[in-house]
């Protein structure tokens, strides 16, 4: 009977594949009641949610230290850049999302626009580039922004380079630019015309001058004095350029005179004054005079550039006096009477 207890008591269960087994299947339990453990707990943390913080107010400062104030809050930046036309917010954030006091989980991407600055930042080189692509190129470049670099001031001279080529420009290529700046050129205009030396038309009749400066195409103005002793009467008495001036063929000449003394009967003076276009070239113009009667007359013909006219003239009242520009009838003016 005792023999039988003992074997009873030593039982299976000491055999080593039994404890080894009885381990594993214990820890494996472990294992699973761990991760379950673990599992719940972060799913707790997860219900309870992140901190709740305020969103900064971070525009026109550094960069640099906007990401510092986000990161003290824990908020993570995402950084985009973007040019503007101030080169003296370079660096700077210009714009956030989300807006400055706005409540946000802790953790959240908070978007800063940092300014690249200006889109030109110095001067280019526009010496011996033609005005016209120097206007383009800045007006293209500034299409989007108020523009830094603007053309103020431009000179022409007479210089070898073509018409409208940039001879000198202020400030230099390379100059930096730290707010809106005046650019002022210096343009050739061509070679220099050739120029003519003014003859002398005081002293001569004014129907004689007016047919001298027909032919030479040359513009002018009468300006009518009141009767004097020492002004002889229907006479040019001066004239402006004076004579023998080096001028460019066409420029526009000033005389003075005085009435004439001798009027035919039923006859006026007068004087047919316009202000005329200025034209891109000298166009054909003419002047007639149509009496009551039908009888018509020219008093001038000639290419003219356009601008002001001044004409004296002798004719009957009613009389219609005519212009026309390349044989089209642009005005009339009827005589007045005395």
């Amino acid at each position: 009977m005792i023999m039988r207890r003992r074997r009873f008591s030593s039982g299976d269960s000491d055999q080593p594949e039994v404890r080894y087994f009885r381990i594993v299947v214990f820890s494996f339990i472990g294992i699973a009641l761990l991760m379950f453990l673990a599992g719940l707990t972060t799913f707790l943390v997860s219900l309870r949610g992140a901190e709740q913080t305020l969103v900064p107010d971070v525009r026109n400062v550094d960069a640099l230290e906007a990401l510092v104030s986000l990161q003290e809050r824990e908020l993570y930046p995402r950084v985009q850049l973007r040019y503007t036309g101030d080169p003296a917010s370079k660096g700077q954030v210009i714009d956030q999302a989300p807006a400055p006091g706005t409540v946000v989980r802790a953790g959240r991407r908070i978007v800063l626009v940092v300014s690249q600055g200006a889109v030109v930042s110095h001067v280019g080189s526009y010496v011996g580039r033609t005005l016209d692509d120097v206007q383009i190129e800045l007006q293209t470049t500034y299409s989007r922004f108020d523009p830094l670099l603007r053309i103020a001031d431009v000179m022409y001279v007479f210089d070898d380079e073509p018409a409208g080529t940039v001879l000198e420009q202020d400030p230099p290529s390379g100059f930096e630019l730290s707010g809106p700046t005046d650019l002022k050129l210096v343009v050739s205009r061509g070679q220099d015309v050739p120029r003519v030396s003014l003859p002398a038309y005081t002293g001569l009749p004014y129907t004689e001058a007016i047919s001298l400066l027909a032919r030479a195409n040359t513009p002018f103005v009468f300006q009518i004095l009141s009767p004097r002793a020492d002004r002889r009467p229907g006479i040019v008495i001066s004239q402006e350029p004076e004579p023998g001036t080096m001028v460019v063929p066409g420029t526009r000449l000033t005389f003075t005179m005085a009435p004439p003394a001798e009027i035919p009967e039923d006859h006026v003076f007068g004087v047919f004054e316009r202000t005329l276009p200025d034209y891109p070239v000298p166009v054909d113009l003419r002047l007639d005079a149509v009496a009551p009667g039908g009888d018509r007359s020219t008093l001038f013909q000639m290419r003219h550039p356009g601008g002001p006219i001044a004409l004296p003239y002798v004719a009957r009242p009613a009389t219609d006096l005519i212009l026309y520009r390349f044989d089209t009838e642009v005005l009339r003016f009827t005589v007045p009477a005395p």
